[in-house]
């Protein structure tokens, strides 16, 4: 450690020890009422924590004014350190660049370090400034250096006139040294051009300030410089090519701005300038808004970095210097090294796959081969005309190339193009209609059509039901109108014709019992015959009805349910056999056959005096057979037919309207065997055989 360093180590533990011990006295004398002590020393105010500085301990320090700006306030140096003073409003105090003062005040906790806040100022006449130690920029970022009269050295990266931040105009500086930037601020007292000083080395002096935030917390660092001459321009940027920017190169820094010189391909106004030059692109980031032509050639001046993909340039200002013809595009090739495309004008063909509209443009999604990729347009007019352009449509894109890399070792990985103009986008071949979403459409279309006609043939269907229902019913009620019809027609034709017969024999009879008794005799024998009749035309007639039986099942099932009944009490056992499959008949045919069994059982019960009826109904291919049998007392058929019968002649009526015989067997003391065989298929093929009886038909 230097002598130098030894002195100003001890001299700062001296001024710590004597904090201690002034702040140690001011507690007593806060506790005693008594006053505080008075500072005279800046080193000694710096050591104040904010508490402590709130606390408002008198000050008296002598030293020169370091800087005088923003006005009233301003920097102060002693022999011990910097101090920032809050200058007095009432009444406004001259503070000036050099001078020597004597200030007196109170101390205070300011904004980010212990401040001192004027009461009363003396000038004590000039007095030469501090000498100013070099500092780095890693020394001064810490915020330690607040208030310090310093000296640093960097390269202007920006320069413009600010009017507004503070009462003096001032020239605002962006300066970087050694890996870090902060801000510069020098009042002026007219306009001048500093342009050149862009990209300069300088060596800078002034008073180190702090930026911070709300909660006392340190954002960056300003350099409040006095005067212009507090600034020595040591260097200035140098002409390189594009291929040379950010290469290795011996003995460079990299914090120099460069030189570049190229044709403009496109420009975005206020935000960036694309050039070419030397067969290579190259992106511009700037804020100048001053319009450039395709073809224009410009100088610009910027500040070399890392871009997405290849070297940009930033904070970058830029004049024209000629024009020339505009530069044709390259040919982009999926097979070449990306990054030779970043920041070129480029084209290539491509297919249309989808475009989203945005706010101030439009961006469309491409294919080439099997990248996909985007590109970008701002222009309106362009955005009606792609508007219009059928998707997977061939498309031949011009305009500039950005390439981004990525991955561990930033690989290309994919691409953009910034379109220009609309003449930059060529509809080459126009996709037929007949595309995916197109087809699907009339898919949806047709299937949407095919749902509402299935709906309305369900509906359709739904109504002729309904329809055919109500047929049905009027049909239903017209069968049963006519069955009335034709019941009255026969009860006037046959049963009422022969009452009104009878009624006029019994009268003949009782007219003539006395006179002529033999004429009585036949009268009422010719009356009881009549009545006979008539009894087997109603039971005709009744049993010509329609069966409900029938209407509820097969022919089975309602010779199960008709006979049973016919044997009351249980006097005569009943059996009824099915054999083969039952199969439904014509309604004719089924009529007759269950008015045959129950004809055939009734006799047997009523007249036979049966103990036991067997009915056997089978079922073949062909023919369907009914048989009764029972163990009554039988009788000789041939009698019976010329007694005349009613039910015999009724039960053989029935079989011939069928197309079959009646087949009769009995003996008297063997009970009696009636059988009937009907051929169901021939009956099937000639249609609907209908009974031809008494009642007609």
């Amino acid at each position: 450690m230097c002598l130098n360093d030894c002195v100003l180590e001890c001299s700062r533990s001296a001024q710590r020890t004597l904090v201690l011990v002034l702040f140690v006295s001011a507690t007593q004398a806060q506790t005693a009422n008594k006053p505080l002590p008075t500072l005279t020393q800046a080193g000694q105010i710096r050591q104040l924590t904010p508490e402590q500085a709130a606390a408002g301990y008198p000050v008296r320090i002598r030293g020169v004014i370091t800087g005088d700006v923003p006005a009233p306030d301003f920097f102060v140096q002693d022999s011990t350190a910097g101090i920032f003073v809050e200058g007095s409003h009432t009444p406004v105090f001259d503070h000036h660049f050099g001078e020597s003062i004597e200030v007196e005040g109170v101390t205070g906790p300011g904004k980010f370090a212990p401040v001192v806040l004027e009461k009363r100022l003396r000038v004590l006449g000039k007095r030469k400034l501090p000498s100013a130690r070099l500092y780095s920029f890693h020394e001064l970022s810490n915020g330690q250096m607040d208030s310090q009269w310093v000296r640093v050295r960097g390269v202007i990266r920006s320069a413009t006139i600010d009017r507004t931040s503070w009462h003096e105009m001032t020239l605002a500086m962006r300066v970087a040294s050694e890996g870090g930037e902060f801000v510069a601020r020098v009042p002026i007292t007219r306009e001048q051009d500093v342009s050149s000083w862009v990209d300069s080395e300088v060596l800078i002096e002034g008073v180190c300030g702090s930026l911070f935030t709300s909660l006392r917390q340190l954002s960056g660092v300003i350099l409040y410089v006095p005067q212009l001459s507090s600034i020595q321009v040591e260097a200035s940027a140098k002409e390189v090519p594009l291929s040379a920017l950010l290469q290795f190169s011996p003995g460079q820094n990299g914090e120099h701005r460069v030189r570049v010189r190229g044709v403009v391909a496109f420009q975005q106004p206020g935000t960036a300038l694309f050039l070419q030059s030397e067969g290579r692109g190259l992106r511009v980031l700037t804020g100048q808004e001053t319009l450039m032509d395709q073809g224009d050639v410009v100088e610009v001046l910027g500040w070399p970095a890392v871009g997405e993909s290849t070297p940009v340039l930033t904070d970058s200002v830029f004049h024209r210097v000629g024009h020339v013809s505009p530069q044709l595009p390259a040919t982009f090739t999926l097979d070449a090294p990306w990054e030779e495309y970043d920041g070129s004008l480029v084209t290539l063909d491509a297919v249309l796959l989808d475009r989203q509209q945005l706010p101030g443009g439009i961006r469309l999604l491409l294919r080439t081969g099997e990248e996909l990729f985007e590109a970008n347009l701002r222009s309106a007019s362009l955005q009606d005309g792609l508007l219009h352009v059928p998707l997977n449509s061939t498309v031949r894109i011009t305009g500039i190339c950005l390439v981004r890399n990525g991955g561990m070792w930033s690989v290309p990985q994919s691409f953009r193009i910034l379109v220009r103009s609309a003449s930059d986008v060529e509809v080459l071949q126009t996709a037929s209609w007949w595309n995916l979403q197109h087809t699907l459409w009339v898919l949806g279309s047709t299937a949407g059509a095919l749902f509402i006609v299935i709906a309305w043939v369900v509906v359709l269907g739904r109504r002729v039901r309904e329809q055919m229902a109500l047929i049905r019913q009027k049909l239903q009620f017209g069968a049963v109108l006519e069955e009335r019809n034709r019941i009255a027609r026969e009860l006037h034709d046959s049963l009422e014709q022969g009452l009104a017969g009878i009624t006029l024999q019994l009268d003949l009879a009782v007219d003539c019992l006395e006179q002529a008794p033999r004429v009585a005799k036949k009268a009422l024998e010719t009356a009881r015959n009549m009545s006979r009749h008539s009894m087997v035309e109603a039971r005709r007639s009744v049993w010509d009805l329609r069966c409900q039986l029938l209407e509820e099942g097969n022919l089975a099932f309602a010779m199960t349910q008709m006979v049973r009944p016919l044997a009351p009490g249980g006097e005569a056992g009943i059996s009824v056999e099915i054999e083969g499959t039952p199969v439904r008949m014509a309604t004719s045919i089924e009529m007759n056959l269950l008015r045959i069994g129950q004809e055939a059982v009734s006799n047997a019960i009523n007249h036979g005096r049966a103990k036991h009826v067997t009915i056997e109904l089978k079922y073949d291919l062909d023919n369907v057979r009914l048989r009764i049998r029972d163990n009554g007392c039988g009788f000789r058929p041939a009698e019976r037919a010329s007694t005349g019968h009613f039910g015999l002649l009724d039960m053989r009526e029935r079989a011939q309207s069928m197309g079959s015989t009646l087949e009769l067997e009995s003996e008297p003391g063997s009970g009696t065997s009636v059988r009937v065989v009907v051929p169901i298929r021939k009956r099937a093929a000639n249609g609907t055989v209908q009974a031809h009886t008494y009642s007609g038909g």
